[in-house]
């Protein structure tokens, strides 16, 4: 695994930039992350292949965000949703994800869903739970229409 560990400068910089909270969290996430994933690597085999030290490190990561507070589905929500930010530039809800989210929806309840598709399902279902409880889909100018004439004002706002 090739990845470029930042020069202490690098962090040091960043260390500003983030809250004391923040920062703290990431400390205390940090070390109880290495202390499960120690824990799982010590059944991992001397011949182990990449994907068993994957399947570890995914473990202890959620090993830890369990025991920060997070439940399994929260879990699995937010690993579908960041699944599906990372598939696409947008993740604005569309129909193509309005009829996907129907189609695993069909799965489950065939009993057909494989846990790639559950994780799939939670994500979309996390998208379009934050679409409909913002205020993007709110129809304001009929309601602005409805508020003005239960005032007693017109389009141009006089009263009449």
């Amino acid at each position: 695994m090739a990845s470029r560990k930042p020069r202490k400068s690098e962090s040091a910089s960043h260390r500003g930039s983030i809250s004391d909270h923040a920062s703290d969290w990431i400390r205390r996430f940090s070390k109880e992350l290495e202390d499960n994933f120690i824990d799982a690597a010590v059944s991992i085999p001397a011949d182990a292949a990449a994907r068993d030290y994957q399947d570890a490190t995914i473990r202890a990561v959620f090993s830890v965000l369990l025991d920060s507070g997070m439940d399994a589905e929260s879990f699995a929500e937010t690993v579908g949703r960041v699944l599906i930010e990372k598939r696409t530039a947008s993740v604005e809800w569309t129909s193509e994800f309005n009829q996907r989210r129907f189609e695993l929806i069909d799965k489950e309840i065939q009993e057909t869903l494989t846990p790639a598709e559950r994780i799939e399902l939670a994500g979309l279902t996390r998208i379009m739970r934050e679409r409909l409880e913002s205020e993007a889909d709110l129809p304001m100018e009929g309601a602005r229409a409805l508020h003005r004439k239960l005032l007693g004002l017109d389009a141009e706002d006089k009263p009449r």
